[in-house]
């Protein structure tokens, strides 16, 4: 199970980071404001306004997301079990990323959501957690050993 919850981890930060990166340069022709505006439960909302990628915004802000991932990446795993069949996998991840939105924009106070709203349009947003969403589920297949095993089946 851990070695499932690192590889989902890590998958879902970096697809989720790179599609916040891509989508920020298209929308406002800089890099940071994307990743920056994450950290805005420590700077405020100005820190969306910060156009460079620096250690003080985005690397709270990028750092912030991967917290974020990790704990959904665990209820993900959860939620999976260990060995899923396909309908229950299938079901849990198509879950995942409107329950995550749902929690994040109406559970989660206003200062401790992820901030996208200040940069970027639903649509947007909606594009980011699909990119979390199927990387995860990517993470979270199982791999296949040299001999043809299945391996992290029992992680």
């Amino acid at each position: 199970m851990k070695s499932r919850l690192l590889k989902t981890t890590l998958y879902g930060a970096a697809a989720s980071t790179c599609a916040v990166l891509t989508l920020s340069r298209l929308r406002t022709g800089w890099y940071g404001p994307g990743v920056n505006c994450t950290a805005h439960w420590l700077h405020g909302n100005d820190a969306a306004e910060v156009t460079e990628l620096d250690a003080r915004h985005s690397g709270i802000g990028v750092a912030t997301n991967a917290a974020a991932i990790l704990f959904w990446a665990w209820l993900y795993c959860k939620a999976l079990g260990k060995c899923p069949g396909n309908p229950r996998a299938v079901f849990v991840t198509l879950a995942l990323g409107p329950v995550a939105c749902l929690i994040d924009y109406k559970a989660t106070p206003k200062r401790f959501t992820p901030g996208w709203e200040l940069v970027f349009s639903r649509k947007d947003m909606v594009l980011i957690y699909i990119a979390m969403v199927v990387s995860m589920a990517l993470g979270a297949l199982p791999t296949q050993t040299p001999r043809g095993g299945v391996q992290g089946a029992s992680s």
